[in-house]
Order: structure tokens, then sequence, then C-alpha cells
């Protein structure tokens, strides 16, 4: 059987490539995976195919069925040879997918250095690339629904979706926010608690560098050295994608904790901790199939439990997701679950059990009211440093904000209120506090567009 230019590519056979170009294959056709040819180069991460593809009239920004293009593949892979030439060949250092990521963004995230200064060295937008970032920290923090809005570098309005993001990433920039938390003064009240705040930090900054090796180029048996280094250490978080949904577990001991937050939970306690009835399942290698391989639904809720016989021994009653941001819930609920778990070895640590709990869900709570007012001023400054079309932006998500979260009932929701509407408030930017009133106050006639009308007028809103 003929194998067709994709599957040629695949199987990086460059003779065979060569050949088919030679007889007239269209290099700029979609192929049965969804792919352009040099696409498929930066996916199989072959330079040398790729400049054979360029040679006979590949057209470098050409996208993909997501819209990405071979510049975004070039950087997943964190080829700095491959994205370069890319580069020189008038590849668009400000390209977007369909979910308007710039290809400046991983890199970004990873703190790939060299890989960031190719691009910016090329034109690529910094600011560009931190909007889509804060934006989507922005809709996990506050648990936002819906889309907003940033701008490219050639000022066109691109469309992102509050929802959905990276299991290593959160990982990262968690463990980031806890250390920052820990130093700042919002944190010296639990400051006698320094000690497992480092802990829990050190434990999620090994999570996120095991997740990094489930990325598609890397061959795990080329790293089991580093990664059985890591799963050796306790507690462990097992970061695990499955079925499109993100949850961790955490192993200390005996101990398993799940921490599952997504929205059909809302029913049960989302964080279970468990005694594992049979421990010497769980060997590192059953963990290395666990984070590294595909399962299903049915092998993680029902077959797993089974398998270790798990024995439910506790719970922390953290809420729910509200939005479909199940890697930033779930990398989230392992601060509780961890700081609860490192007060084991206290010999009244059963008898006590509740007050840790409280003293667990305290730190949490203290810890995500921080972060969320960090990233709201950050905005707000953002806002006030931006020229016009993206204050326009900025300002669509800082209203997102006040009408989803800041109800006004409680203090903390006051005061981020306060701020926001200190910015939209008599401002060319009023008019989009008009939109949310018109369409859920007036037509809609919801319970939260009463909230939201009854907040605007409390700071001296006239419809």
């Amino acid at each position: 059987m003929m194998l067709t230019l994709a599957d040629a590519i695949i199987e990086e056979k460059i003779d065979l490539i060569e050949m088919m170009l030679q007889s007239g294959e269209d290099t700029n056709q979609i192929d049965e995976y969804g792919f352009t040819p040099l696409i498929e180069a930066a996916i199989a991460d072959n330079i040398e195919i790729a400049k054979l593809l360029l040679n006979y009239g590949a057209m470098v920004n050409q996208p993909d069925m997501m819209g990405g293009s071979a510049l975004h593949w070039a950087a997943e892979n964190n080829n700095l040879l491959f994205s370069e030439l890319l580069l020189k060949e008038r590849a668009n250092p400000n390209s977007y997918n369909f979910a308007g990521q710039p290809a400046l963004v991983m890199p970004l995230l990873r703190n790939q250095t060299q890989l960031k200064k190719i691009l910016l060295k090329y034109g690529a937008d910094l600011s560009f690339a931190q909007d889509y970032i804060n934006t989507k920290l922005l809709g996990h923090m506050f648990e936002l629904v819906g889309t907003a809005t940033i701008v490219s570098p050639d000022n066109q309005f691109v469309e992102v979706d509050f929802e959905g993001f990276f299991l290593e990433i959160s990982l990262a920039i968690i463990a980031e926010s806890l250390a920052q938390f820990k130093h700042h003064f919002a944190g010296r009240q639990i400051r006698r608690y320094a000690h497992l705040t480092t802990m829990i930090i050190d434990v999620l900054n090994r999570a996120a560098a095991l997740i990094q090796y489930a990325q598609y180029r890397v061959d795990i048996k080329k790293h089991k050295t580093e990664i059985n280094a890591l799963l050796q250490q306790e507690p462990l978080i097992i970061p695990i994608g499955y079925e499109g949904h993100a949850i961790t577990f955490i192993k200390l001991g005996s101990l398993l904790v799940k921490c599952d937050r997504r929205e059909e939970s809302r029913l049960y306690d989302n964080i279970m901790i468990y005694e594992i009835g049979m421990p010497k399942r769980l060997t590192t290698n059953f963990i290395q199939r666990l984070i590294y391989e595909k399962h299903s639904d049915d092998f993680i809720n029902h077959d797993l439990p089974e398998l270790l016989d798990l024995k439910p021994l506790t719970e922390l009653k953290v809420p729910a997701q509200i939005s479909g941001n199940c890697s930033w819930a779930n990398v989230e609920a392992c601060i509780p679950a961890l700081f609860f778990l490192l007060f084991q070895k206290d010999e009244k640590f059963f008898e006590e059990m509740t007050r840790y709990k409280n003293l667990a869900l305290k730190f949490y709570h203290e810890w995500r009211e921080w972060n969320k007012d960090r990233a709201l001023q950050f905005c707000v400054q953002s806002f006030k440093d931006s020229d016009q079309i993206r204050k326009a932006c900025k300002a669509e998500i800082l209203a997102a904000i006040l009408f989803q979260s800041a109800n006004g009932k409680e203090a903390l929701d006051r005061e981020r209120a306060e701020l926001i509407l200190s910015v939209l408030m008599d401002s060319h930017y009023q008019f989009i506090l008009h939109n949310y009133v018109r369409a859920y106050y007036y037509e809609e006639s919801s319970e939260e567009g009463r909230n939201f009308f009854r907040l605007l007028q409390q700071h001296g809103y006239n419809a």
C-alpha cells in the first residue's frame, strides 16, 4: 500500500517525500489528519523535511484544522533552529490559533528564554501574548464563563475563552503564586506554617516537572531515571488527564487523596481522602502509567479504587468548580489537601482532624483571595497603562469580573467592586455596564441582573 505524503513525513522517509514532491504532490494540502505537510514536519520535529517542503513551495503561514501554524508546533517542541527557519521564511511571529493563543505563549509560560528571544527578535509582540495569558488567569481565578477579547498587533480583535488551560502550567503558576504569598505581608499571620508552605511549593514544583515529560515528543524511557527520582519523593502529586478532564491524586504513605472539583461533584465531597488497602500495587511503574498513558473515565473512577482497595477515611469540603477550568481547580485543591496531610505525623492527628481541616481550609481561602486581589490589581494597572483599544478589551474583562464574581455581598466583594467601578464609572467604557444592565436587568430580568443593577445604584449609577 502506497504511503500518503502525511505518512511519509510522519515516518520521516525523506527520499520518498522528495520523489512525491517531484511528481507534483501538493505541498499545501490538508491531509487526512487535518494538518499541512509543513505542520506535519514541525510535529515530527524534522527540519530537513521542512526545508525540502519550503523549497517546493509550502506556505509557511498556512494553518491546521485548529488554526495553529507550523511556528506554533516548532515552538511547542522548543526547536530553536526550526523556529528560526520558519521566521526567516516570513512566518508570522504573532500568528494565533482559533483559541486566540499566540505562538509566544508557551515559550513564555515554560520560561524558554532562548526561544522567547528568537520570537521577539523577529517581531513577536510581548503584550499580545501576555494579554492572552492574563485573560486566562483571570478567568480561572474568578471562575468566569464566556469569552473576552484581546487585540493583536495589527489591531484585530481576537476572541479568547475564559475557560480551559494547561495542567503543566497550572502546577507551575500556582506554585509560584504560593511562594509569593509566603513572602507577602498577607501571609504573615500564617508565618508559623511557613515550613509547610515551603513543602507544598516543592511538591507542586515536582509535579510540574513530572508532567513536562507528558509532551507528545518526549520518550519517557529516556528519562526513566529522572522520573523515578521524582516519583519516589512524598508527598507526591499525581496529575492525570483523561477524556478531556484533569484531576490530581496525592500520595503520602498509606493515604491517597483524590481532588476532583468538577460540576458533577457538587453532590459529593470533592476532596476525598482514602486509606490504600493494597499499597503494594501503587508502585512507581504503576504511577508512571497513570500519568503518561491514556485512561478512561471508568478506569479512573471505578476500576482504580477497586484495584487499590481504597477505603474512605475523611474529606475536605472545597467548593466545586463553576466553570470548565478543571486543571486549575484540581491543582488549587492540592493546597488544602497537602496542608492537611502534612499534619499526619502529629500523634494526635486523628483526634485533632477537624482542627487540622479548618486550618487547611483557612490557609487555602486566604491564599486564594490574596491571589485574586493581586491579579485584579494587576489588571486595573494594566488598563491604566494601555492604549485606547487595549483599554476597551480590559474594561470588558473587568466588567465580566464585576458581573460574575463581585456581587457586593461580602466585604471582599465590595472592595473589588469599588476598585473596578472606580475605573469604569464615568469613563468612556461605562457603556459596557449599560449593556449588562440592558441585557440582564431589563430584558432578561434575572436575579444576577437585579443584583448587578442594585450594586451599580449603590455607587451612583443612573440608568
